[in-house]
C-alpha cells in the first residue's frame, strides 16, 4: 500500500507534458535529474514529439557547449513517430533548443544515433581538431568503429568526423 502511495505521489509530481511517460517507472529519476531550466525550456510541444533514450549511459551530459559560461546540457532523445535516435542540446541562459539527428540529418551521423554507444564532453585534444568550437565539445562515437565530434560553431551545431 504505501508503495502504491509513494508512486502515486511521484508520478503526480511530474510536469504534466511528461505524464505520458509516467507508465514508465524510470520515468521519475530520468526526470529528476535533468535541470528544472532544462526541461522547461524543452516545453510539452518538444516533449509531445521526442521521448527520453536511454540505451546509454549516461543519458544526458553537461558541458558549456555555446562558450558562453554557464552550464548547458544535452540529452538522448528519440522521436516519437519516426523512433530514430538523436541528441538534443539545451543552452541555459537563452533557453535554445537544437535537435541533431532524430529525424533531421547531420553530418556523418546521419539521421538516426541508434549507432551511437558512447559519448561524452571532451575539452582537450578534441579543441584542436574543431578550431571554430566556441565551447566544449561531444565526442559521440559507435564502440570498435569510428566517431564524431559535435561543437556549436555559434550559429548551429557542427559535425566532425574523428577516426575511421
Amino acid at each position: 500500500m504505501l508503495r502504491v502511495l509513494i508512486t502515486i505521489v511521484s508520478v503526480t509530481q511530474l510536469p504534466s507534458s511528461l505524464l505520458g511517460q509516467a507508465r514508465d517507472p524510470l520515468a521519475v529519476y530520468r526526470v529528476r535529474n535533468v535541470p528544472p531550466w532544462a526541461l522547461k525550456a524543452l516545453g510539452a510541444e518538444f516533449q509531445n514529439r521526442y521521448e527520453w533514450y536511454d540505451r546509454v549511459n549516461p543519458f544526458y551530459q553537461r558541458g558549456d557547449f555555446d562558450g558562453d559560461g554557464q552550464t548547458d546540457v544535452a540529452l538522448l532523445i528519440r522521436h516519437k513517430v519516426t523512433r530514430k535516435v538523436g541528441i538534443v542540446f539545451v543552452h541555459h541562459a537563452t533557453g535554445a533548443v537544437h535537435v541533431v539527428g532524430a529525424g533531421t540529418p547531420f553530418g556523418n551521423g546521419g539521421d538516426d544515433f541508434a549507432w551511437l554507444g558512447a559519448w561524452h564532453v571532451d575539452e582537450g585534444q578534441a579543441l584542436l581538431k574543431v578550431p571554430g568550437a566556441r565551447g566544449e565539445v561531444l565526442y559521440v562515437e559507435k564502440p570498435e568503429s569510428a566517431g564524431g565530434l559535435i561543437y556549436w560553431d555559434g550559429r548551429s551545431y557542427q559535425w566532425v568526423q574523428w577516426g575511421d
